[in-house]
């Protein structure tokens, strides 16, 4: 084979080819060089399949091929070369990206020391493996590491004149890095240079290579940082379309997406911003009283404790302590209203008065923290009237002096120091990130940083200032927008219908507060404590209607009214009540927000939908909402139909132990009953419907009925107590039941034996594995098949007999039903995620 001309036609594709045609094509000549045993062309064509997979987001067919390599090296006897030690270069890539960060590692320092002992010092080889173990540290957070790294790599391409598009990579990587880990504005000037740079270079080769697409992006990130959002928005767009033309919508373009829409939108604030800010210019020139407003408005506390800092404390400092006045940071955080600047005139009423901050590593403190606080309490006694504030000792816990530590352990509960900086930050472990209150985060990184030379305070809070990673932020998220759904959106109206009115109002109050959880989540910023939630919303640049909503939402008066002789319906809306309109508003508004962020693509309203979709980004699922709607759609009237009777009547069933949380998880209970019924015939569903409706019409719930026959095994008791008024079976009839029993039970033991990880989220199989609180999938079978009409049961037992004849298993097809609602491919793909 030549494999160098068949490297051409690929690369050669790009732009005129699908990705999947690419795919095919390689495919294809990995086979033919395997048949061939061209054993050196195949590891050539799987490397690149490698970095295939990997921009295309193939995880497991990218980890099948790195496997093939290592094991095609281990029988070559190839292992420790030149050749060997650029593949698993490619395979510590590709572990990289698809989350094998430990064993990328050791493979970078594996290429590393193969490199250290076959070529000199300098040579071209270098350049790509720092280059690469760059990223490895960017996607673990170590952005100084990954720092140098690059600046590594930069001394080596430059060295190589024709190198130039490596030294375009290693400037726009480099610039990124830049921008990752410090606000300095020479840094961010020199990262602006350095992405001038590597786009001159690319735009001189034409803009062929797949990398111009990240520098673009990378200058979009550099110009949003600069408020520069209407260029940053251009340079995201074209980005967009250089991802597009080379591998299509990626995990990477839907991020360059999801920024291109929060940088125009930006842009937009900003110019109403700016229009706002000439009018109330012209409104000035008019009206010189607008001027003498200013000039007297109330200076806020952080203001009057700034300048007492600068008057008093500063000057206090470097006369006693001026071998450690460079070592005291010091500046206006914690607990307090102030620390936001949303204090009153009502706040003066507690906990408000003159002071500073200063914090101390642990020796410090050991050495003047006792004396420094002391020479702290004289000056705030003396001097502390003077800025129209008086001093408050009851805020010795607050302000003065304390250790690093002990700040963040008093305000998160997790003690964080200077021995928790590696390279200048910290790693919080996702526990703690998820565990602690939204507002801890907020209280921790409010006010401001008047002095920190050491730089040590200022690392620990700008971390903490970063944000949530990625990960945590979506699953906490998913939860605000599930729990606006489930308060808003599905209970409140249930409440209402039930003339529960307490609990309507909570419903109310807690949605409400989930819709403004969901306006700091999609502004990125962390929400204070519950009485300033409402107040900080001022601050927010997205999802600003969403405060006057909320105003509405809690002002508005019970909606009795809306409800008398209302149906209650769980698959309608009653847009006669103003509540559910406000909730309903506001679901639009957050829907239409996600969409924008390219967070979902879908144009649903009902916010669970969306939190689904979010929870499986999390865990890295892809959901096929395509695939959602089209089985939705499958015999949609009566399955619709058939699931609202359902769950009607499952709602009255009365727990021997009260109400089960199953019956308000509309979602879950939604899922598992369409998953069944999408695999009937409409002539079964017909029927079952038929049973339903005369069921409702007469007063009897078949659920309750199902319930009672499961009793037979789980309760036998209680079940001897309701025998009597259950409907009689023939004896005929229970025996073709139990024949009908021993076909499903088969089907759900080759089903389990195949699929363990997804029966094992599904019930156990067998009636002798019953208990008071556990029902098998056997037992809950029997109890309904026992309360089918005849006709019905007779429609059932052909439709199983039919199954059986074709050779399928209706334990797959439900499953697989299953699988594709909660957004997996199938059942395979969920086998494997799960």
């Amino acid at each position: 084979m030549d494999v160098s001309k068949v490297l051409m036609e690929y690369d050669g594709m790009f732009g005129t080819h699908s990705l999947e045609k690419i795919d095919e094509f390689l495919t294809e000549k990995i086979t033919e060089a395997m048949e061939e045993q061209d054993y050196g062309s195949a590891v050539t064509l799987m490397n690149e399949m490698m970095g295939f997979c990997r921009d295309t987001s193939q995880n497991e067919k990218g980890l099948h091929y790195c496997e093939l390599v290592i094991t095609m090296f281990d029988k070559l006897k190839m292992t420790g070369t030149l050749a060997y030690a650029t593949s698993m270069l490619n395979v510590a890539n590709a572990y990289r990206a698809f989350g094998l960060f430990d064993k990328s590692q050791e493979l970078f320092v594996l290429v590393e020391n193969i490199y250290k002992e076959q070529l000199p010092k300098g040579e071209f080889h270098y350049a790509s493996l720092y280059n690469n173990w760059s990223l490895l540290y960017q996607e673990i957070g170590d952005f100084v590491q990954a720092r140098e790294m690059l600046k590594r790599a930069l001394v080596v391409v430059d060295a190589h004149p024709n190198a130039v598009i490596e030294q375009a990579n290693t400037r726009t990587n480099l610039a990124a890095t830049l921008l990752r880990i410090t606000q300095d504005s020479k840094a961010y000037e020199q990262a602006v240079n350095y992405l001038e740079e590597a786009l001159a270079i690319f735009e001189k080769d034409g803009g062929r290579d797949f990398h111009y697409g990240a520098a673009l992006a990378a200058m979009g990130d550099a110009l949003f940082m600069g408020d520069s959002f209407g260029e940053a928005a251009a340079y995201y767009k074209r980005a967009m379309d250089e991802l597009m033309k080379h591998v299509g919508k990626t995990e990477a373009y839907e991020r360059v997406e999801a920024n291109y829409h929060r940088a125009l939108k930006r842009a937009e604030l900003a110019e109403q911003k700016e229009e706002s800010d000439m009018s109330v210019q012209a409104d000035t020139t008019n009206d010189v009283s607008v001027g003498m407003k200013d000039k007297h408005k109330k200076k806020s506390n952080l203001e009057s404790c700034r300048e007492f800092y600068e008057t008093y404390g500063a000057p206090m400092i470097h006369e006693k302590f001026p071998e450690y006045e460079s070592r005291i940071a010091v500046g206006f955080a914690g607990e307090g209203s102030d620390c936001y600047g949303f204090e009153d005139d009502i706040s003066v009423d507690h906990d408000y008065g003159i002071g500073f901050c200063m914090w101390l590593t642990d020796s410090d403190y050991e050495a003047i923290g006792i004396t420094l606080h002391h020479a702290y309490e004289q000056i705030v006694e003396a001097y502390g009237g003077e800025q129209g504030v008086s001093y408050n000792k009851l805020l010795n816990g607050r302000r003065g002096v304390c250790t690093i530590g002990a700040f963040y352990e008093r305000i998160l509960g997790v003690r964080i120091d200077e021995s928790d900086l590696v390279e200048g930050h910290i790693i919080l472990p996702t526990q703690t990130w998820l565990t602690l209150d939204e507002d801890r985060f907020a209280e921790a990184t409010n006010g401001t940083v008047f002095r920190d030379d050491t730089g040590i305070f200022s690392a620990i809070r700008g971390d903490l200032l970063a944000y949530y990673p990625e990960q945590v932020w979506q699953l906490r998220l998913s939860k605000a927008l599930h729990d606006f759904a489930q308060y808003g959106q599905s209970n409140y109206a249930r409440m209402m219908a039930r003339q529960d009115y307490v609990t309507a109002k909570l419903c109310i109050s807690r949605g409400a507060e989930s819709a403004m959880s969901l306006a700091y989540l999609l502004n990125r910023t962390y929400a204070p404590y519950y009485k300033w939630m409402r107040k900080g919303m001022d601050g927010l640049c997205v999802l600003k209607g969403v405060r006057q909503l909320v105003d509405t939402l809690i002002l508005l008066p019970l909606q009795k009214t809306a409800w008398a002789g209302y149906h209650y319906d769980p698959y309608k809306i009653n847009m006669q009540d103003a509540v559910v309109r406000t909730f309903e508003k506001i679901a639009g508004l957050v829907s239409e927000e996600l969409r924008e962020q390219g967070i979902v693509h879908t144009t649903e309203t009902y916010l669970d939908v969306q939190s689904q979709i979010v929870m499986n980004a999390a865990y890295g699922q892809k959901v096929n909402m395509q695939e959602v709607g089209r089985i939705m759609d499958q015999e949609k009237t009566l399955v619709d139909q058939i699931v609202e009777l359902e769950w009607k009547q499952f709602d009255k069933v009365k727990n021997e132990g009260g109400r089960a949380d199953c019956q308000d998880d509309w979602n879950t209970f939604s899922i598992m009953r369409r998953s069944q019924y999408l695999t009937w015939n409409e002539e079964l569903l017909s029927s079952y419907l038929n049973d339903l409706q005369d069921a409702d019409a007469k007063g009897w719930n078949l659920i309750m009925e199902k319930y009672a026959r499961m009793m037979q095994s789980t309760a036998k008791e209680r079940y001897a107590e309701l025998e009597k008024d259950l409907p009689k079976r023939s004896k005929e009839r229970q025996t073709i039941a139990e024949e009908i029993i021993k076909i499903q039970v088969t089907w759900m033991e080759e089903f389990a034996k195949k699929y363990p990880k997804m029966a094992g989220n599904a019930r156990s199989i067998h009636t002798y594995e019953d208990s008071e609180y556990n029902t098998s999938y056997e037992t809950y079978l029997r109890g309904e098949l026992g309360t089918y009409s005849e006709e019905t049961f007779v429609l059932y037992g052909r439709f199983i007999a039919d199954i059986a004849r074709k050779g399928e298993n209706l334990a797959y097809n439900i499953m697989n039903q299953t699988a594709k609602l909660y957004g997996y491919d199938n059942v395979e793909d969920a086998e494997s995620r799960l």
